[in-house]
């Protein structure tokens, strides 16, 4: 029984079909295969990107509120620490290698 050297493959990441030959190692040809989802109208495609212009403008937006609050984040922050710091026992921390 003797095998052809040209087969068929199926792309497992988009799904052509690859005819590939065994004896060279080689594509020989490829069939995309077109998928229905693509296919959508104009003002569909359109209504798409006004959709994700707009999620992109609340993420500029939302970026430059936290930009702005970021001083007294920041600020806010410093003080807990300080206040933190303020509490805890004045004094260099002995470790366990100093004791030796």
């Amino acid at each position: 029984m003797e095998q052809d050297p040209v087969f068929k493959v199926t792309c497992p990441c988009c799904g052509a079909i690859l005819t590939v030959d065994a004896e060279h190692r080689v594509v020989v040809s490829h069939e995309v295969l077109e998928d229905e989802s693509a296919k959508t109208s104009f003002e569909e495609r359109m209504k798409v990107i006004e959709a994700e212009k707009q999620a992109a403008e609340e993420k500029f937006q939302e970026s430059i509120r936290a930009e702005k609050s970021k001083k007294e984040v920041l600020e806010k922050k410093f003080q807990d620490l300080f206040e933190k710091a303020k509490k805890a026992p004045a004094g260099p921390v002995k470790r366990s290698i100093d004791l030796d």
